[in-house]
């Protein structure tokens, strides 16, 4: 498992460096490979054995087909069809954190999830194509509701792993809407990929 999480963490370090220069085929053939990388943590650590791993490994597989599908740029059905699978893959999430829920809540960090998800909508609204104000404004909702049945987990890397998907999201709202600059990338990549790796770990028995 040590050589795994390695491994992984040196692709994610890789990926970081091809997602900030822009360079479209090291990140064609590096994202698969670190996508797959924290499928394969879960799997390691038995995941497959209990409840909460069954939903949390299949949020990454629903998350891993996102990644491919969000690789090519300028594909409007290809970007929907990412979200609907990030979305797929947040739902599952949040079934896990409702099965693994042990009464432990911060009741102050959900409002402010809430305050946080919804400003940053109101503000990524403005830049948004008309067809796609509905489907974030329904992605949020989703994210927003992980982000807070995740607070109720007393294992502390299920609601940090959380609020960094969250966070990265927001980074890809703000590159694929906004301002897109390899900037963006040095949040979006370690964040999303922490995350996925800290969903992975949590679910192993």
């Amino acid at each position: 498992m040590n050589a795994v999480v390695g491994i992984y963490a040196v692709l994610v370090l890789v990926l970081t460096w091809a997602e900030f220069g822009r360079r479209r085929n090291w990140q064609y053939f590096l994202k698969p490979l670190a996508a797959l990388g924290f499928i394969l943590i879960a799997l390691l650590g038995g995941a497959i054995y209990w409840p909460y791993g069954q939903y949390i490994l299949w949020g990454l597989i629903a998350c891993a087909a996102g990644d491919v599908l969000l690789l090519p740029r300028g594909k409007p059905l290809l970007f929907k069809l990412g979200m609907a699978a990030f979305a797929i893959g947040h739902v599952l999430y949040f079934w896990a954190f409702i099965v693994y829920a042990d009464g432990f809540s911060f009741h102050a960090l959900a409002i402010a999830a809430i305050i946080a998800g919804l400003g940053f909508f109101i503000w990524v609204r403005h830049h948004l194509p008309k067809d796609m104000v509905v489907p974030v404004a329904i992605y949020s909702v989703i994210i927003i509701a992980m982000v807070i049945t995740a607070l109720n987990v007393s294992l502390i890397i299920v609601p940090i792993a959380a609020a960094m998907f969250a966070l990265s999201d927001m980074f890809v709202a703000r590159d694929r809407f906004v301002k897109g600059e390899g900037l963006n990338a040095l949040a979006i990549t370690p964040l999303y990929f922490g995350a996925q790796a800290l969903f992975a770990l949590s679910a192993a028995i």
